[in-house]
């Protein structure tokens, strides 16, 4: 029982919510994210490549600025677990950054076309952009490295959608496998206009309603975010006189990224994750107080994600919460998101409703929670589900362990 994988501390600042209080809070409020245009007019998206203007949800924090957010989402996350900053120099520890990397925008490249000599090189911000100390993938990790004095320089897991998820579920392995006590995830996402144009490209951006399962739902709500998640072994914690928690079993699924849009196909392998990662964890649907899946609003993946739910059930009911609509969908870091607001369920016993205007298809409405408000339960496990583009799926069960 000692390699057991338990959540210690976490934070986030996120387009939707100041910090992990507020997250939980605005929920319980049934608070929107605030959205903005991605482009000053229509006209200007056209010019970009894209059919019209999109909407996207903000966190105002420049590329200079991320490494002190970070630091601070560090600072706050060890502070929750009761550690101190020293315990991450250690060798049993595992650091990861997650996120999609430092990036130039597109946008800035336009500028270039037409403002290339020096002295519009000096002059020119959007130029200025394309250094190439704007794209240095290993400068966050090693000045992350430098602060907390880590045995490690932090892997760059820059990748789509599930990056955070497989970060946490390479940490669970580790720490199973006793090669790790602590393992902290930290996740950057930050929207460039490339993002933008490729998720139209990707046919996840047709129309302006955004709502998981939800009938006529097409799009997703981009929503830029930072995190920060610490696990711990329960060996460790027990050698510093902590016990219980909220403990994690996962399981990992690759299929080719091309198979990821064969809807029969994905369901099928969504179905096998939730079902292995519910044996691994010796856990039946009956003993779940909700699901927790990707649902991010994008049609196509939400009806094959629906469908693999059903299979799941049968004729169950468990809740599921889908808060993408609500909250915005985080790229590569919404897991985590969804990994603390399921912490949330089981400390407390309760669930927090999403909010939403729109009907929910009819094959899984008697499923989805919405516009409930705090709904009490009993339970010890939920079930949280992971799927990327990439054709990564990942399966998560979280289950609260007694403190005695």
């Amino acid at each position: 029982m000692g390699n057991a994988t338990i959540i210690s501390g976490y934070s986030v600042r996120l387009a939707f919510a100041e910090d992990e209080k507020a997250l939980i809070d605005n929920l319980k409020r049934g608070q929107g994210v605030k959205k903005t245009y991605w482009f000053e007019s229509d006209a200007a998206a056209i010019r970009c490549g894209l059919k019209e203007n999109k909407f996207a949800a903000r966190v105002p924090v420049d590329s200079d600025g991320v490494f002190d957010v970070v630091c601070e989402l560090i600072d706050r996350a060890l502070k929750q677990a009761m550690l101190d900053e020293h315990c991450l120099s250690g060798d049993n520890v595992r650091v990861y950054l997650t996120g999609l990397g430092p990036r130039v925008d597109v946008i800035d490249y336009a500028a270039f076309y037409d403002h290339n000599d020096i002295e519009d090189v000096t002059l020119t911000k959007s130029v200025q952009g394309l250094h190439v100390s704007k794209m240095s993938q290993d400068k966050l990790a090693c000045a992350i490295a430098k602060r907390f004095a880590l045995k490690y320089l932090p892997p760059n897991m820059h990748c789509t959608s599930n990056s955070s998820l497989s970060a946490m579920h390479l940490g669970c392995q580790a720490i199973g496998a006793g090669g790790a006590d602590l393992v902290l995830v930290i996740n950057c996402s930050q929207i460039k206009t490339q993002d933008m144009y490729f998720l139209e490209s990707q046919s996840m951006l047709d129309g302006d309603v955004v709502q998981p399962f939800g009938e006529g739902s097409k799009s997703v709500l981009f929503a830029e975010g930072f995190s920060a998640l610490l696990l711990e072994s329960e060996r460790h914690r027990e050698a510093r006189q902590m016990k219980g928690g909220i403990a994690l079993t996962s399981t990992y699924l690759q299929i080719s990224a091309g198979r990821s849009n064969d809807a029969a196909q994905l369901s099928a392998s969504l179905l096998k994750v939730m079902n292995k990662a519910l044996e691994k964890a010796d856990v039946t649907c009956d003993e779940l107080c909700a699901i927790i899946p990707h649902a991010n609003g994008s049609q196509d993946s939400d009806k094959a994600e629906a469908q693999a739910i059903l299979s799941l059930l049968g004729e169950q009911v468990v809740p599921v919460l889908a808060y993408k609509g609500q909250i915005g969908y985080t790229p590569t870091g919404s897991g985590v998101v969804d990994v603390i607001i399921g912490h949330h369920a089981l400390c407390q016993k309760e669930l927090l409703s999403p909010t939403g205007t729109v009907a929910i298809r009819d094959n899984i409405a008697a499923h989805v929670l919405l516009n409930q408000g705090v709904v009490k339960h009993d339970k010890k496990h939920l079930l949280k589900v992971g799927l990327g583009v990439d054709g990564s799926i990942i399966g998560m069960v979280m289950s609260e362990r007694d403190a005695g």
